[in-house]
């Protein structure tokens, strides 16, 4: 399989015959990560995100997603650092589960457990947690995988369909981040949705009320709050000097297992 979600490089199911033998050893590089400037988030993850990263949203193939954006520069995480070291006090749920996805099969809604073979701990010589015993059973380790990753695909499946509602809601709105360097630099991130601040206080107390009550108005308030960790995030983006973030445009252009 080639190259998908992201980060992942060569996805294969996890199989008993397979990888038998296999062992996942957990490393500490984020290297698998560097090259992403967002990263999908699940609603429970949006309270620990939102006081360090933007929340935004994408319009995708399969709806609307909620990301965390990482950095101000394309194909550039400003919180990975040259040493492939992770510099962010969250690290987000989508990366917590690497190597692991679920992916779906063709012609079929049935969600098989994969691993990314080219992931660098991956081995055969006992080196971490095995994957499966001599005989062949799901290890204690792959169980807990599976659970988290069952985890996490019910809340993103519960998430995109918070951001559905936004969208019927037409809350959401194209937006650009401008930035200037203390050098003079100037540049833009865009292809970004997020809540419009004037849609949303035209919004009727009936539909405030039913907000409040599933739970999309706690989100869509952390989303809000999240804005401003833009100027955090574009002068990690550009740590030799001091940048200056400028406002968000009303106009289109641009280690544990668990859920936190």
């Amino acid at each position: 399989m080639t190259k998908q979600l992201l980060i992942y490089d060569n996805v294969v199911p996890v199989n008993r015959q397979t990888h038998r033998k296999m062992s996942v050893r957990q490393t500490t590089s984020f290297a698998f990560a560097r090259a992403v400037n967002s990263v999908p988030i699940v609603d429970v993850e949006f309270p620990r995100v939102c006081v360090e990263m933007p929340i935004v949203f994408s319009r995708t193939e399969t709806g609307i997603v909620s990301l965390a954006l990482l950095g101000a520069q394309q194909d550039r995480n400003a919180f990975v650092d040259d040493a492939d070291v992770w510099t962010g006090r969250y690290v987000p749920a989508f990366f917590r589960r690497y190597p692991f996805v679920f992916a779906v099969q063709e012609k079929s809604d049935q969600m098989t457990l994969c691993v990314d073979e080219s992931y660098e701990g991956l081995n055969d010589e006992d080196r971490g947690e095995r994957m499966f015993d001599s005989e062949g059973t799901e290890s204690s380790y792959l169980r807990t995988v599976l659970r988290f990753v069952e985890e996490y695909q019910a809340t993103f499946n519960r998430t995109q369909a918070f951001c559905d509602r936004l969208e019927a809601a037409g809350l959401l709105e194209e937006a650009r981040v401008d930035y200037t360097l203390a050098n003079g630099t100037k540049g833009g991130v865009t292809g970004f949705l997020r809540v419009s601040n004037e849609k949303f206080r035209a919004l009727s107390d009936e539909q405030i009320t039913t907000m409040f009550r599933t739970g999309d108005l706690d989100l869509i308030q952390a989303h809000l709050l999240s804005m401003q960790q833009i100027e955090t995030v574009v002068a990690k983006s550009a740590p030799a000097a001091a940048p200056a973030a400028e406002a968000l445009e009303d106009e289109p252009a641009v280690e544990d297992m668990g859920l936190h």
